[in-house]
C-alpha cells in the first residue's frame, strides 16, 4: 500500500508497456470483489508464472505482505522453481528484517535479487 505509487507509476508502466508487454495482476483492479482477500491472493499467486515482491521497509512492516510471502512459499521452495522475483526498492539490512519474515531472509540468502538504484540518474 505505502509503495503503491512506485509500483503503479514506475514498475507497472514499464512492464505493461514493454515489447512484448507483461500481464500483471494488481489487487486494485484484478481482485474479485466480494471474494476473501486471502482467496484472491492465493488464486493470483497460483495463476501467475512469477510473483514480484517489492521489498521495502513498508513491506517488512506489512502483515498482508507476510501472508503473500507465506502463500508463495510452496512455489518458491517445495516446487524448487524460480517463481519469485525480488526487487529491493530501498536498502534493507537483513538484520532489520523481523523474525516473522524468516522465509524472506532465506530467499534473500539463496536467490539473486534486483536492487532499485538510490541515485535517480541510474533509474533509466
Amino acid at each position: 500500500k505505502h509503495d503503491s505509487y512506485w509500483v503503479e507509476n514506475l514498475l507497472v508502466q514499464e512492464l505493461e508497456h514493454s515489447d512484448p508487454p507483461f500481464r500483471l495482476c494488481l489487487h486494485k483492479r484484478d481482485f474479485v470483489p466480494g471474494k476473501w482477500i486471502i482467496d484472491n491472493i492465493i488464486d493470483c499467486i497460483e495463476k501467475s508464472r512469477k510473483t514480484v515482491f517489492v521489498l521495502s521497509q513498508n513491506f517488512v512492516k506489512s502483515e498482508w505482505c507476510k501472508y503473500e510471502l507465506d502463500f508463495s512459499h510452496f512455489r518458491l521452495f517445495d516446487e524448487n522453481n524460480d517463481a519469485a522475483i525480488l526487487v529491493l526498492l530501498e536498502p534493507i539490512e537483513k538484520k532489520d528484517i523481523p523474525q516473522r519474515f524468516c522465509k524472506l531472509r532465506k530467499i534473500m540468502n539463496t536467490r539473486t535479487y534486483l536492487e532499485w538504484p538510490t541515485e535517480e540518474a541510474e533509474h533509466a
